[in-house]
C-alpha cells in the first residue's frame, strides 16, 4: 500500500470519528464490500457505498463510536486495528478487532471484519508482532 492509501483510510476514520458520515462514505468505492470474515453475503453485510453509509448513520445514531488504533501494511492490503465502543445491546467484544482493507484507484473497495486483531493479521499473512 502507498502513503496515499494510508492517508485515505486515516481520513475516512477521522471523518467517522467527528460524525461526518458523508465524508467517510465518500472515501468508499461505489461497489464497496464490507462484511464479517467468512460471511460476505450474510446479515449486516454491505454490498455498496449506500449500504455502508446507511450502516454508519445507524451506528452513530445508536451510539457506536470507534477509535482507529493502528494501520499495518500488508502489501496489497492494510490491516486496521479498531476499538469500537458500542451500546451493550450490540453484544460486541470490548477488545479491539481487525479489518482487512483493500484500496484501489483512490477508494476503499473492501473491508473484511475479523473478531480479533490476531485473526486479521493472520489473514493478511502477518504475525502479531509485525
Amino acid at each position: 500500500m502507498t502513503a496515499t492509501d494510508l492517508a485515505l483510510v486515516r481520513s475516512a476514520w477521522k471523518a467517522f470519528a467527528r460524525g461526518d458520515i458523508a465524508a467517510a462514505a465518500a472515501r468508499l468505492d461505489p461497489k464497496v464490500r464490507w462484511y464479517p470474515a467468512g460471511d460476505p453475503d450474510g446479515e449486516g453485510a454491505c454490498h455498496n457505498r449506500q449500504d455502508a453509509e446507511a450502516f454508519l448513520q445507524r451506528a452513530r445514531a445508536e451510539g457506536l463510536t470507534a477509535d482507529l488504533l493502528d494501520i499495518r501494511d500488508a502489501g496489497d492490503r492494510l490491516v486496521t486495528i479498531i476499538h469500537t465502543h458500542a451500546p451493550p445491546e450490540w453484544e460486541r467484544s470490548p477488545e479491539p478487532h481487525g479489518e482487512l482493507v483493500t484500496v484501489r484507484d483512490g477508494r476503499i473497495t473492501e473491508m473484511v471484519v475479523y473478531p480479533t486483531v490476531d485473526d486479521a493479521l493472520e489473514a493478511a499473512g502477518l504475525a502479531a508482532g509485525d
